[in-house]
């Protein structure tokens, strides 16, 4: 069952999804974002790109009935790298994060994700400014614009691509927590 109706516009989705899911206005106004590795809190600065890319991602959640879990993050993430994140580094940079971590936990549901991104005409990062002719659409005309509901039709080339992006997330992974883990290491030995 569809949380998010068809005839539902934006902006009114945008408030139950930030309620739901306890996002104080979608934290657009925050100094700082915390991102999540193991038990650590890591805070990052919220800058004017990754506002620009969470705002067009929360409503790439809404259209997809992917939820804001671990796992619904993953889904996203799959779905965005798959349909493409266009001139958003930021939401590349954050997808490969939640992309790894779906491989790792929720290997099938990625790959469905990812499958569903490939078959979509285009996604809200393409030809689409956040104002407030979107934010006054419906859920189903966004929906209908990168063609959610069209059947999937994917090639081996899709599959293709899904291990190769995996391979590439893996490794921007690792390399991103090994430069965690340099800084940390020459802090420590810096203190000493």
């Amino acid at each position: 069952m569809n949380e998010y109706k068809g005839t539902d516009i934006v902006k009114e989705a945008l408030q139950v999804y930030f309620s739901k899911y306890h996002f104080a206005d979608g934290g657009y106004n925050d100094k700082f974002f915390r991102i999540k590795i193991g038990p650590v809190y890591i805070p990052v600065p919220n800058t004017k790109g990754r506002i620009a890319a969470v705002k067009i991602h929360d409503i790439h959640h809404m259209l997809t009935e992917y939820k804001a879990t671990l796992k619904g993050e993953a889904e996203i993430a799959a779905w965005e790298i798959a349909s493409g994140c266009g001139k958003y580094p930021e939401a590349w940079f954050l997808n490969f994060g939640s992309f790894s971590y779906g491989l790792i936990f929720v290997p099938r549901s990625l790959l469905r994700a990812f499958l569903r991104g490939k078959a979509m005409d285009t996604n809200l990062y393409y030809k689409v400014t956040y104002d407030d002719a979107l934010l006054n659409k419906t859920i189903g005309e966004l929906r209908a614009y990168v063609g959610i509901d069209k059947p999937l039709r994917n090639s081996v080339k899709d599959y293709l691509l899904f291990i190769l992006w995996s391979l590439f997330s893996l490794a921007y992974t690792f390399l991103f927590c090994y430069c965690i883990y340099l800084v940390i290491t020459w802090g420590i030995h810096k203190i000493r």
